[in-house]
């Protein structure tokens, strides 16, 4: 009869250990995949990870944040690998972004550089900047008033910010430098082509995107196919 009691209390014991030893397993796994993904950033056919070099899209991504991209988020297309081009036309899966989303793409004029913006506009949509103000469609997105943040090309001058809340309800912060006053806040409506998105960076004043079509400084319309894929992880620097 006192057999029992021992092995219970025995058996409580290897549970205790396998769950110490789970949760420890958790810690160094959360740890080491962050280190991994620092010191080796082409991790295969899943990440990949980025370096932001400027302000374009602060304040979600201030200059020298770390980035990690799903390489699998939208399916793989013919350009997810920039070492060699994979036989296939499309997506495999045929998945492609959604509207909010900050994605990793390759600049159509140049396939040797990678940019990062937020995906606006999707096939054959009509975008246009009215007066500071994103409309899709036609109609205006909503767009309301945020806390003033610094200037992140000037920390001496504080800047306008705005929440943008798009239709399907994702919603950000936008930083206007210039005011609705800039080069770039009153376009010509843009009617995006079949298999492209119209990109937008949320530092508006501060963003060469879809907004800017020419063909030596521009961004233009995305091909989907160009499309590393979508953010999922910011590491921001650290500010003291």
């Amino acid at each position: 009869m006192s057999e029992a009691p021992a092995a219970q209390a025995q058996d409580s014991k290897r549970g205790f250990v396998a769950q110490r030893e789970r949760r420890v397993l958790i810690v160094v796994l959360a740890l080491a995949i962050p280190v991994a993904l620092i010191v080796f950033p082409n991790l295969g056919p899943l990440f990949r990870t980025f370096t932001i070099p400027n302000a374009g899209n602060a304040p979600a991504m201030p200059r020298g944040s770390l980035i990690v991209a799903s390489r699998f988020g939208y399916g793989y297309s013919r350009y997810s690998f920039q070492s060699f081009e994979l036989p296939i036309t499309g997506r495999w899966p045929a998945l492609g972004p959604k509207r909010g989303d900050m994605i990793v793409f390759y600049l159509p004029r140049d396939h040797s550089k990678y940019y990062v913006k937020r995906v606006v506009g999707l096939p054959g949509e009509r975008i246009q900047m009215i007066n500071g103000r994103l409309a899709i469609n036609g109609q205006i997105v909503v767009r309301e008033p945020a806390p003033k943040l610094r200037d992140p090309s000037d920390v001496t001058k504080l800047a306008d910010t705005y929440v943008e809340r798009l239709p399907e309800g994702a919603s950000y912060v936008i930083i206007e430098t210039e005011g609705d006053r800039s080069h770039y806040d009153n376009t010509p409506e843009f009617l995006v082509p079949e298999g492209h998105v119209f990109v937008l960076g949320d530092n508006r004043d501060n963003s060469i995107d879809s907004r800017e079509q020419s063909r030596t400084i521009g961004v233009g319309f995305v091909p989907i196919d160009l499309v590393i894929g979508p953010v999922i992880l910011t590491l921001k620097p650290y500010a003291p």
